[in-house]
């Protein structure tokens, strides 16, 4: 005897168990043991010639040091201007800025390596003058 069951009951039997196997296959399927993440080579030190508001230029470098820690150190005099050292946590292409004496508060910023080239671009943060300071297109040295 046949039973008469309309397509898209028949459709949404198969439908749930398809979804959680594909779905398990991507997720347990897609890395292994020895499956790291990736993050951009950002160690090392980068330069960047950066203009303030009052329109003053001076040439910085950020060292990126494998402690997770960087250092924004002024390479000309420029008044009103101070280096800068900060700890940061990497997780793929983003640096959540922990610690930071200038700054109270917790900055993350996209990480993006192309070459020798580095953006950073602020994802969030409070602190102004670290954003102004760190959100530039860096060239490695």
């Amino acid at each position: 005897m046949y039973i008469y069951r309309p397509k898209s009951r028949v459709m949404k039997n198969y439908f749930i168990p398809f979804v959680i196997t594909f779905s398990g296959i991507l997720i347990f399927g897609s890395c292994t043991k020895d499956c790291e993440i990736q993050s951009p080579d950002i160690y090392g030190s980068w330069t960047v010639l950066q203009t303030d508001q009052q329109g003053l230029q001076y040439d910085v470098e950020l060292k990126f040091n494998t402690n997770n820690t960087y250092d924004w150190i002024l390479l000309d005099t420029a008044t009103g201007h101070t280096n800068s050292h900060a700890e940061f946590t990497l997780s793929e292409n983003l640096m959540i800025i922990t610690l930071d004496a200038d700054c109270s508060s917790v900055g993350e910023y996209y990480l993006t390596v192309e070459a020798d080239k580095l953006a950073l671009i602020a994802k969030t943060d409070g602190c102004a003058p670290r954003a102004a300071a760190l959100e530039w297109i860096w060239k490695r040295k």
